[in-house]
């Protein structure tokens, strides 16, 4: 397949001849492989891992690529909750915990968000980090998503496949949590 017939065209045009000839396919992982891995190594922080588990995820794409369906949100959203449950089942098989690279400002950031504490005092900030460490992974997730990934709520809305509103209200009910349990424990 020549490549760059793939470039002249729209994701739904690839989508829909990936649907009839898993060649097409080709063209979305060209197109995607990239922030797509670079999704997964944020995560795992491992090269080799990461380039595992996007193989993985980009198979289980091309194989059920006749199963996905437009709803008016971008094919990316698609592909990152594949790369994300792919992670998940990464990290349950090795029974490890998920990490991620925080940035000081990021807790900052938490803290000034939702109220708590003095942003400044490393003893405070530590403390953060334990109550986001208790969250549910699919509460953490949301976390992170918005404050350590820096996505928008646009993006978030898109990778859970929810609406905007959807998505700042499931982040501040979190973040309710946050708050409530870092009272509790103070």
């Amino acid at each position: 397949m020549d490549i760059r017939k793939w470039k002249n065209m729209t994701d739904e045009q690839l989508i829909e001849a990936a649907k009839q000839n898993p060649d097409f396919f080709g063209g979305l992982y060209d197109r995607y492989f990239e922030q797509i891995y670079l999704f997964i190594f944020k995560r795992v922080q491992d090269e080799a891992v990461a380039g595992d588990v996007c193989q993985k995820a980009f198979m289980k794409a091309m194989a059920n690529i006749g199963k996905y369906e437009d709803r008016g949100r971008p094919f990316t959203a698609w592909l990152y909750r594949i790369a994300s449950n792919e992670c998940n089942l990464y990290f349950r098989s090795k029974k490890k915990m998920m990490t991620v690279e925080i940035e000081d400002k990021h807790v900052k950031t938490v803290m000034l968000e939702i109220k708590i504490g003095d942003e400044n005092d490393q003893s405070d900030q530590d403390k953060l980090m334990k109550v986001l460490s208790n969250l549910q992974p699919e509460y953490a997730e949301i976390v992170e998503l918005r404050f350590f990934m820096q996505y928008s709520f646009k993006e978030i809305a898109e990778f859970y496949e929810i609406s905007e509103a959807s998505a700042k209200m499931r982040l501040y009910r979190i973040l309710d949590r946050v708050k409530k349990t870092w009272e509790a424990n103070s």
